[in-house]
């Protein structure tokens, strides 16, 4: 399966684009236009992008990457796309992600932990490089939704 997976903001977005467990491109932070250019030119079967929600406040920031979201799906969709919205609640049970401390550090540790272990062995260098070579910013983020996606998470739109 390849997927584009994305992880919004409201000024900047990270993506990855994956295909078999592998990352083929990374991004940790791309303008609106350019990612809409990169989902129309998509070759792939799936493109997820991670929900937002509230948690009882909402400011112009969560607003705002409300709107980029749906410009995204409503991208994909138009381009014929299946088109996966996933919480990010969602992405860390299918991860396995519990505990205190920083969530952000959890997944990049697991996904790092499901790809061979070590950061070395995961990422690589550009000599040799790892399944997750790339990978960095808001582009892990974007991974844990690919990853979440092929587990089986998130809700077609």
């Amino acid at each position: 399966m390849r997927v584009l997976a994305i992880d919004p903001g409201p000024t900047s977005s990270g993506f990855v684009e994956v295909d078999s467990g592998r990352v083929v491109r990374a991004r940790s932070a791309i303008d609106l236009s350019e990612l809409v250019d990169v989902i129309e030119s998509f070759p792939g079967d799936v493109v997820a992008i991670e929900r937002v929600q509230s948690y009882g406040i909402a400011g112009g920031s969560l607003l705002r990457t409300s709107e980029v979201v749906g410009r995204l799906w409503q991208t994909a969709h138009a381009a014929g796309l299946d088109v996966r919205l996933v919480y990010r609640r969602e992405v860390l049970r299918a991860l396995d992600v519990t505990g205190k401390g920083s969530r952000d550090v959890l997944v990049r540790q697991r996904l790092i932990e499901m790809n061979g272990g070590t950061r070395r062995a995961a990422v690589g260098v550009k000599a040799d490089q790892g399944p997750l070579y790339g990978v960095a910013g808001h582009a892990w983020a974007a991974l844990a939704v690919a990853v979440a996606v092929e587990l089986g998470a998130g809700e077609a739109a």
